[in-house]
């Protein structure tokens, strides 16, 4: 197993959580650097001044409603030269292929998990992993992406973030964040913000943390989250919304089967109407003064076919009804003017749609243009 030394510069490992680190110190991008060290001594020389330059890091992570989390972690080198650039893309190969011996990786953070694992005593895993390693825009990009299962701590009113990052000694092995690292933590769907104990920044349902900063125990990290209905839209919630849904389809297509049918009366009544019908003919001794009124033999308009009431319809199956009804595809502010909702609901409504691939979305300048899954065609 490979070192633990050259970790991400946000990752402080205490003693226990990793072997064969013993006591953690703050690790910063020095000439442990993934970059550092794919650049070789013989290109340090040339090119010392851009690799000296700590790069920006993000991370996010998205809470998931069943307890899990997405992690994404991205590291941004800014790439000077030529030479610098070619150095980069031929660590990043080595980097997406696993064979890159520095830097963070899918064995760093399952050593992680094991141990969080025993501390808390869930059963964890990392799972879906992704390295990838780019050039863009003259910027190196190294990005590591994971689910990370059992993240979160349920409570009896929602879940819980914080007991993960504890390590054996009972402190946090996540210890802080340099100059030019940010955090963001997603707060997870069908859930809310119950408590921050340390009153960490929170913004667009997110706790956004921006470096430097320490975390001297778990509390410091430590934010609690309510449902805000059902179990927080989990896979037993999707079912159950799957299956109203479908119930809602059913109801109305008896509705509209019953109203086009002919009724026994009805049959009835045409056949009477269809009968010649035998009256006395009146003898008149003189004319009929005015003109002779001819019966009325206009058509009865047949009554027109019911539309469907958006009431009985969920929140998604009348986004979809109104793309079907606008050739599978509308502009997200259009929806927000014609539903009335708020652009925040409608944000997040198309965002879970997208996640169930029950509609497509695609940034057009400021626009985000909604279309069905059918509807390939991009409108130029």
């Amino acid at each position: 197993m490979r070192s633990a030394v050259p970790l991400v510069a946000l990752l402080t490992l205490l003693a226990g959580v990793l072997t064969p680190v013993a006591a953690a110190e703050p690790v910063a991008f020095d000439a442990q650097d993934p970059a550092r060290a794919a650049l070789g001594d013989s290109a340090l020389v040339a090119q010392q001044s851009a690799v000296d330059q700590t790069p920006k890091t993000d991370i996010v992570i998205e809470l998931r409603s069943d307890r899990s989390a997405r992690w994404r972690i991205e590291m941004r080198y800014p790439l000077e030269t030529a030479n610098e650039t070619a150095a980069f893309e031929q660590f990043a190969q080595e980097y997406e292929s696993g064979q890159a011996d520095t830097g963070f990786d899918r064995d760093l953070f399952e050593n992680i998990a094991a141990s969080a694992s025993e501390q808390t005593g869930r059963s964890m895993a990392i799972e879906n992993v992704s390295q990838e390693g780019i050039v863009q825009n003259d910027t190196g990009i190294l990005r590591l992406s994971f689910t990370w299962t059992n993240f979160l701590e349920e409570t009896d009113s929602g879940v819980r973030l914080g007991d993960v990052f504890e390590s054996e000694s009972g402190e946090p092995w996540l210890t802080s964040l340099q100059a030019n690292q940010n955090l963001t933590i997603h707060t997870p769907p069908g859930f809310a913000l119950n408590s921050n104990s340390n009153s960490l920044p929170f913004e667009n349902n997110s706790i956004v943390i921006e470096g430097p900063r320490t975390f001297e125990s778990t509390e410091d990290l430590e934010v609690s989250y309510r449902s805000t209905g059902g179990d927080g839209g989990g896979v037993d919630a999707q079912w159950i919304l799957a299956g109203a849904g479908v119930l809602v389809l059913f109801a109305v297509a008896a509705v509209l089967y019953v109203r086009r049918r002919p009724t026994s009366d009805d049959a009835s009544s045409a056949a009477a109407a269809s009968e010649p019908v035998d009256e006395p003919v009146e003898r008149h001794d003189e004319p009929v003064e005015g003109p002779i009124q001819e019966p009325d033999h206009d058509e009865v308009e047949p009554e027109e076919e019911p539309g469907i009431d958006l009431d009985l319809l969920s929140d998604e199956e009348r986004v979809e009804h109104m793309l079907e009804q606008n050739g599978g595809r509308m502009k997200q502010a259009t929806i927000v003017k014609e539903t009335g909702w708020s652009d925040a609901k409608v944000s997040q409504l198309l965002s879970s749609m997208a996640d169930e691939e029950r509609v497509e979305k695609l940034r057009l300048g400021r626009e985000n243009l909604i279309s069905l899954p059918d509807e390939n065609e991009i409108p130029e």
